[in-house]
């Protein structure tokens, strides 16, 4: 209370006295604490836990305070002013988790009546409880102190997991990069555990992990990946979005903006603030990390005991970031190359340019993973006031998508720029289907300029580009002095989605030769199966001609190898060497005049494949050649009864025919039929005699044939001969 003490003072020789009044007012020296006793229960050694406490000066004096003799596991620290702004602009009671940026606590002065908030933290030390009186000592004005005692309570725990980082403080980044850390967490029980990061909204907090959630075995440890992303959206996340219509925004909206999002942000465990001086923005946050044992015998013998409680448990990870102003740009922020066939290659540029009005930036690139399959494939340099251009490559090896970053540092800033592709398998489809291409065949000329053409068409049916080369497997008789006898145009080349190319094979001979064969790879890259195409071709120095009854279809590498072409002219029996009249080299006669058709057992028909190229001279300046044209004649013989021929294949069985061919075309085939008595019973009287089937021999027939007409070489008979052996088992029992 308030007091009033008269005061008289008479002095030596002095007639009056002084009256004087002593008016002062009693105040108290408390200090209250709310609440009085801080309880931090269980924390887990290495951890902190915080709790607020208000110190209220109940004096109308100020009081200078101090903590003494703090144990070094608490520590005492100012809850910062614009937190408790926010809370109290606020007005939902939403406190905020994150305290971090208060100034020392520890000592201070209080105003009269002021109503101060400290934070106490609580790291424990070991595994033990902890109950202790913080001591404070307060001086009121100059004369009164007085001790004040706040009990600490407290449980120091063993911990299930080790954080190789609590604290997890993100590189500094400008708007639209990324910046990534990473923490490993390690079991440290006997127990399996089940761990969940919760995370509150990117659209928040801008953060990723990964993984969230994963199980622990004892004294395994995880690495956990956490990326932020400052993205436009984050960075104007307290300005409020445009409405449709163009009005701007109330002043006291945009407030209330604010304020539902500083209340959100609250309710989810964080703090950001924004500096207008260097127009960065701050967030703080605290994650939780829940851990639980994993369900079996460990947990079961947990529950029995009455431990589950303790034994779900609760860590935090506190992670920082920040978003300066853009010193150096890039551009794109996300270099993304999209689907990329594999085992092909991709270049994309990524501009980098520095904002006006800063130093030169010399940039340093870190080096990027080698099976993630990005190469940076130029220098870096410093950039100034021109943009620098870098090229990166994307080779993907496998089918599936590749990520990566690029962390670009420089005198003044990092920042990460995101890597992306795919690696992805075309679809490939050939045209024909089975991928053989018979070029007929072509009249021999001394200067091997005619040829013939057929199309093999590339079909892409996957939505990206396919790219394919023609690669031959097993080549075709070699030509030493000119061009390969067959070629493809365009050899290598790029097919569009959903798209196709037409490849133009051409076959230009240079020596005489039945089958001129080839086989050619379609490579294009990850093919679950490799696609071929059989090239065969013929050449002959008459345009008509004969040939046995070849079968046109797949061949492996080992059958498609002949003699080359000089041991095959130089052979005893198969080729002159040179030209009786004038002495110069000649090919040997490609065609077969002999020819013997062996009829197996339960085999019924051979045939010959007869033919006629395409007039000398073809494609550019074809010569006009008398028809072509053929004639068989089965010779009279004692078993000459059993053969018959059909002049083309399915016409009326005879023993003689004879036709015209059309040049160009596929050769027709001319069908040579056997037909012995079909006698099945054999039986005498009541006697069986199947020992003896199969009892018979083996007979032949003569035919002879006649190809005319055409192109004859110069010298030549206008007549080729042609004789054919028929070869057939007959049974006589």
């Amino acid at each position: 209370g308030a007091f009033r003490i008269p005061v008289t003072i008479v002095g030596a020789e002095q007639v009056l006295p002084v009256h004087t009044v002593l008016v002062g007012t009693l105040t108290t020296n408390n200090i209250s604490f709310q609440p009085s006793v801080l309880n931090f229960g269980r924390v887990f050694v290495g951890s902190t836990a915080s709790a607020r406490m208000l110190m209220v000066n109940e004096s109308m004096l100020p009081q200078r305070y101090v903590f003494t003799r703090l144990p070094s596991f608490l520590t005492v620290m100012k809850v910062p002013s614009d937190v408790i702004q926010e809370e109290e602009a606020d007005r939902t009671g939403v406190q905020s988790a994150v305290l971090d940026g208060g100034l020392d606590g520890a000592f201070g002065t209080l105003l009269p009546g002021e109503r101060r908030q400290v934070s106490v933290a609580y790291t424990p030390q070991s595994a033990t409880e902890m109950n202790v009186r913080m001591q404070l000592k307060a001086i009121t004005g100059q004369l009164s102190a007085r001790e004040f005692a706040v009990s600490c309570q407290g449980q120091g725990i063993a911990p299930l997991v080790e954080l190789s980082n609590t604290t997890v403080q993100l590189a500094a980044i400008p708007s639209g990069s990324a910046s990534k850390e990473s923490v490993v967490i390690r079991n440290c029980s006997k127990i399996p555990y089940t761990m969940n990061l919760v995370l509150p909204s990117p659209a928040l907090a801008g953060l990723k992990a990964s993984p969230v959630c994963t199980t622990l075995a004892p004294g395994q440890s995880q690495r956990i990946q956490l990326e932020f992303w400052a993205t436009e959206d984050y960075v104007n996340l307290l300005t409020p979005k445009p409405p449709e219509q163009e009005t701007p925004a109330e002043e006291d909206e945009e407030e209330q903006h604010q304020q539902e999002v500083s209340r959100e942000i609250r309710r989810h465990g964080g703090r950001r603030w924004e500096n207008e001086e260097t127009r960065s923005i701050h967030a703080n946050w605290k994650l939780a990390c829940f851990l639980r044992p994993e369900g079996g015998k460990t947990a079961t013998k947990a529950n029995e005991a009455g431990t589950s409680k303790k034994e779900n448990q609760i860590v935090y990870i506190s992670v920082s970031t920040c978003v300066l102003p853009p010193i150096l740009t890039a551009t794109p922020a996300v270099l993304d190359f999209g689907e990329v066939t594999a085992q092909q290659r991709k270049l994309l540029p990524l501009t980098f340019e520095a904002e006006a009005g800063v130093e030169p930036q010399q940039l340093k690139l870190d080096a990027l993973p080698q099976n993630a399959c990005f190469t940076v494939l130029s220098a870096a340099r410093t950039v100034s006031n021109k943009p620098f251009q870098l090229m990166v490559e994307f080779h993907p090896q496998q089918v599936q998508i590749y990520q990566t970053s690029l962390l670009v540092r420089t005198q003044s800033t990092q920042f990460q720029v995101p890597l992306l592709g795919r690696g992805v398998r075309p679809v490939l489809k050939i045209e024909p289907e089975d991928g053989i291409l018979r070029l007929g065949a072509v009249t021999f000329g001394a200067e091997g300029k005619d040829n013939t053409q057929e199309k093999l068409t590339i079909k892409n049916d996957s939505p990206f580009e396919l790219r394919f080369s023609l690669e031959t497997i097993a080549s075709a008789d070699p030509n030493h002095t000119g061009p390969s006898p067959f070629s493809m145009s365009p050899s290598i080349g790029v097919v569009e989605a959903h798209g196709s190319k037409v490849v133009t094979v051409t076959f230009r001979p240079h020596r005489p030769l039945t089958v001129f064969k080839e086989k050619v790879l379609v490579n294009v890259p990850n093919q679950k199966e490799p696609t071929f195409v059989y090239l065969y071709g013929h050449c002959f120095k008459h345009q008509v001609y004969a040939l046995p009854d070849l079968p046109f279809s797949p061949f492996l590498v080992s059958t498609a190898s002949r003699p080359p072409a000089l041991s095959d002219s130089m052979a005893v029996g198969i080729g002159s060497g040179a030209n009786a009249d004038t002495g110069d080299f000649e090919y040997p006669q490609a065609q077969q005049l002999d020819f013997s058709l062996k009829f197996g057992e339960g085999e019924r028909s051979q045939c010959l494949l007869i033919g006629a190229c395409v007039p000398p001279g073809f494609p550019t300046a074809p010569q006009n050649t008398p028809a072509p044209a053929y004639e068989f004649q089965i010779i009279q013989s004692d078993y000459s009864k059993y053969f018959t021929l059909e002049a083309p294949e399915g016409g009326k069985p005879d023993k003689a025919g004879k036709g015209q061919v059309v040049p160009g075309k596929p050769p027709i085939r001319v069908a040579f039929k056997y037909t012995p008595e079909e006698n099945t019973k054999l039986t005498y009287g009541d006697v069986s005699l199947d020992l003896l089937r199969g009892i018979g021999q083996w007979i032949t027939c003569q035919v002879r044939g006649g190809l005319s007409g055409g192109f004859v070489p110069p010298g030549a008979s206008p007549t080729q001969e042609l004789k054919i052996e028929l070869r057939a088992y007959l049974q006589q029992i």
